[in-house]
């Protein structure tokens, strides 16, 4: 029998920031990469799930939480598959961002992206909008 461990791990953790710290964050740092991109976008930003376990060995207990976040720019960008990787790579690289996985489905480009001390994520972008699905880093718990 196979048993698999979840936890965080040192680059997702952040001992010093608070959970509401964590969250804002993360946040602050999407959407400056998407005015970036989409200078004059509107960007909106919503909570979807917050203060998730994510400590002890199977990253059950409340000893460390994290949250999933989502931030949407009201622009796009279209052209060319080339276009859209150089319009999206630039911004995230100048934010210390790293791009672990790319593809293209149809007018989206989905790109895996992380940021130690920041969170990890997908950002989806389109001629319509850019999308941001992401989870904030695992930090200690106040409350436990």
């Amino acid at each position: 029998m196979a048993l698999t461990l979840v936890a965080c791990t040192p680059d997702q953790e952040n001992d010093t920031m608070t959970p509401e710290q964590s969250r804002q964050k993360l946040i602050s740092e999407i959407i400056t990469v998407i005015q970036a991109m989409a200078p004059g976008a509107r960007v909106d930003s919503s909570v979807e799930d917050r203060d998730l376990p994510c400590g002890g060995l199977a990253g059950a207990e409340y000893t460390s939480v994290h949250s999933y976040v989502v931030v949407t720019g009201s622009a796009g960008i279209g052209g060319t598959e080339t276009d859209v990787m150089a319009k999206t790579r630039t911004p995230l690289e100048q934010k210390g961002w790293k791009i672990t996985r790319n593809r293209k489905s149809g007018e989206t480009s989905r790109f895996s992206v992380d940021k130690p001390g920041t969170g990890s994520g997908v950002l989806l972008v389109s001629p319509e909008d850019i999308v941001f699905n992401g989870e904030t880093l695992c930090v200690d718990n106040p409350d436990r």
